[in-house]
């Protein structure tokens, strides 16, 4: 370990890290900074092109880059994916829950299979792949679990329904864990929820940025997620400020709360939405 800015910092070298969502986005950028740390990376995405293309970039650090195709919201195949990562690997020290999906309908136009499908990649990929590692986790007496939420799991916007009640389950799920992880003895395993205002990463294309709130740089994040790993950081708030924002607004009434989100923009952020493309 060495000092840090704010603390002790950890050494990533030879450290195992997964990391889901991996074919592009973020996920790109967090094995490439992973990979800058020396650390092994077990990349995981459905996309099988963009994983090809990520580790590519990866293995320029000189580190161990494997891949592996799963849709994780298939129990069945995230435990197949796991028994390989752990044959491959030995084991994850570093689990990032970071594949996530988007539909940008409002709950009137939205299917109950879209609904569906949110949950089960936001919150029931992360929930598999966790279950897997983390009694692996315990067992070893430490790791650290990553939970990519988001600022729409701290609040509802319209026509975020689906997205937002996923990740409202990710940040109610990441606070209770590392909770339990503490009450039952085993504080070498850390929880660390992520929640960032909107990532320019083109996921969430069309989207009309809220008043003095500017997109959040890729690279940005990554180093942010990556920098909390090794502080052990229980919280990633982006902008920092954010999460100060939400507490007090949540003191006023529920009328004018709405009022202000409005006056900030909040109201109209998703009527241009395109999405990616694919």
């Amino acid at each position: 370990m060495k000092k840090g800015v704010t603390g002790i910092m950890k050494d990533l070298k030879n450290k195992n890290v997964l990391i889901t969502g991996a074919g592009s986005g973020i996920g790109r950028l967090m094995a490439r900074g992973f990979a800058a740390e020396k650390a092994n990376c077990a990349l995981v995405d459905v996309n099988g092109k963009g994983l090809e293309e990520t580790a590519a970039l990866a293995e320029k650090q000189g580190t161990r880059i494997k891949t592996y195709i799963c849709d994780i919201s298939d129990k069945k195949k995230v435990s197949s994916v796991a028994q390989e990562i752990r044959k491959d690997f030995g084991g994850v020290d570093v689990l990032i829950n970071n594949a996530g999906t988007i539909t940008g309908k409002s709950f009137l136009d939205l299917s109950i299979e879209e609904m569906e499908r949110t949950m089960a990649i936001n919150y029931w990929g992360h929930l598999y792949f966790t279950k897997e590692f983390i009694h692996d986790m315990v067992k070893q007496g430490k790791g650290n679990i990553v939970n990519v939420a988001s600022s729409s799991g701290l609040l509802g916007m319209p026509i975020l329904s689906d997205y937002a009640a996923s990740k409202f389950a990710e940040v109610g799920l990441s606070e209770a864990l590392r909770r339990e992880m503490k009450k039952f003895g085993h504080r070498g395993v850390k929880i660390t929820c992520v929640c960032p205002y909107i990532i320019d990463t083109g996921m969430f294309k069309g989207f009309k940025p809220f008043l003095f709130s500017p997109f959040i740089k890729p690279a940005t994040a990554a180093k942010k997620i990556i920098g909390a790993v090794k502080k052990d950081k229980p919280y990633v708030m982006m902008p920092p400020h954010s999460i100060y924002t939400m507490m007090a607004m949540r003191l006023l009434p529920t009328d004018i709360f709405d009022a202000l989100l409005n006056v900030f923009g909040s109201g109209r952020a998703m009527d241009n939405f395109t999405g990616r493309s694919n």
